[in-house]
């Protein structure tokens, strides 16, 4: 009777080795994009700047047909971008596996993206030395390491239940999951359960209530902070539709992933690296540069304090203001989620940058003069609207201020209110605001 077979330690060359690879016609086509590439690409750089001894890239599942062909089950994706790697060095001589793979009539509806890919390969290996390239081929080949599932002929029906149960596991993995195991493979042996205990927390409490989670606390706050203070909109184009999206997805995970001060010795590190080597805590920030392993995680701690003790534990801004503002700034009336999330996170970067100390009144309704005023002029925002505002791209089809950045470089509170510009908000005072949106918006 055949069995499954299982390895766990295939290097990239035994696989693409295989004369007998095949895609089989049920496999969907060929959809990497050159983001995945640059992804993959950059991910083994850093394995290789680590000396990593072995780096795994996945899991394939392979069934192996009577005729000796093994039909990729799970895996496809990966090995024809390697294989498109190795076209870049060598057009005539491919592993039988790699050729097969490239020359299968099911490729033949993907050559656009494969072309794209192809294309990405070719710059990114031309912006590395020779040397480099060759390190880089031989890693991938010999050091990067895959596990293989291999399931005989009558056991296919148990080879589609294999691949649902490794893409499904019973739920979408939501992008922080994956931001987890990342960090927490950089810290190794050395994590514990206390380690992640406060994340587990965060990340317990259900999306439906209203205290801050672990998803609010990426997709309302930090993802769209850290966009927004380096001037992007955070945006996303919704599958077959024009429609963007302001959420944090699996596009921006990369965003989260930091730099391992252990390997890399740049000078806007020394003072990470100089603390760390003195055993002292280092100083968070929300815009502060992401650093692996439990730096990271840190970080998560320090940003949930401040916005959950700031807007949802209480609201602390709604002390400084008019009672109306208040009602506007607490409201939960969902029209106006967007432009209070505008308020709510200059707020906070505000109180990142300078302390709760430097709240006052009038920082509090000259941001809320910023963020109300679209909402004042626009009979509706969109995500689109709130995040080309925020990032000081356009509204209505004139220049918005930078106001996140002009936050993010002021040294002093009375630096950033002296550098709102006023004008592009038509010099509307906080009670022009009021008056405008209590006759026309409510």
């Amino acid at each position: 009777m055949n069995v499954i077979k299982y390895d766990d330690e295939v290097s990239i060359i035994d696989i693409l080795s295989k004369s007998k690879l095949n895609i089989p016609e049920y496999q969907r086509p060929y959809k990497w994009e050159r983001k995945h590439i640059r992804n993959l690409f950059y991910d083994i750089r850093e394995a290789i700047e680590k000396d990593t001894s072995v780096y795994r890239i996945g899991t394939v599942i392979l069934h192996q047909k009577d005729d000796g062909k093994l039909d990729i089950v799970d895996g496809q994706q990966r090995l024809i971008s390697i294989s498109l790697f190795l076209l870049f060095f060598d057009r005539i001589f491919l592993p039988s596996g790699a050729e097969s793979l490239l020359n299968s009539k099911q490729l033949g509806t993907s050559q656009i993206s494969a072309k794209q890919n192809y294309n990405e390969w070719t710059v990114l290996l031309s912006l590395i030395k020779e040397d480099e390239r060759k390190e880089f081929y031989d890693y991938l080949m010999n050091r990067c390491r895959v596990s293989v599932i291999t399931m005989p002929h009558e056991n296919l029906p148990e080879a589609f239940q294999l691949f649902d149960s490794q893409n499904n596991r019973g739920k979408k993995l939501e992008p922080h999951d994956l931001l987890k195991a990342y960090h927490l493979r950089a810290i190794g042996s050395a994590a514990n359960d206390k380690t992640v205990e406060k994340w587990e927390q965060y990340s317990a409490i259900p999306n439906d209530s209203e205290s801050l989670n672990l998803v609010k606390l990426f997709d309302k706050h930090l993802f769209r902070l850290r966009k927004w203070t380096d001037g992007e909109t955070g945006l996303s184009k919704r599958k077959n539709s024009n429609t963007r999206d302001l959420i944090f997805n699996e596009n921006f995970i990369d965003d989260f992933k930091g730099v391992d001060i252990n390997v890399s010795l740049f000078p806007y590190l020394n003072l990470y690296s100089l603390l760390k080597e003195n055993n002292l805590d280092f100083p968070s920030s929300l815009s502060m540069p992401i650093i692996n392993g439990e730096a990271f995680f840190k970080y998560i701690e320090y940003s949930y304090d401040l916005i959950d003790g700031l807007f949802y534990k209480e609201n602390i801004p709604s002390n400084f203001v008019s009672e109306d503002i208040s009602k506007l700034i607490t409201s939960k009336i969902s029209t106006l989620s967007k432009i209070i999330n505008l308020y709510n996170n200059m707020i906070a970067l505000f109180v990142d940058r300078f302390g709760k100390g430097n709240l006052n009144r009038e920082v509090c309704e000259k941001v809320f003069i910023w963020a109300f005023y679209p909402r004042t002029v626009a009979s509706r925002i969109f995500d689109s609207t709130q995040a080309n505002y925020a990032a000081g791209a356009i509204f209505q089809k004139k220049p918005a201020q930078k106001l996140f950045q002009v936050l993010n470089s002021s040294t002093t509170p009375t630096e950033f209110i002296s550098r709102v510009d006023m004008d592009l908000l038509q010099n509307f005072t906080s009670d022009d605001i009021l008056d405008k949106f209590n006759r026309k918006v409510r």
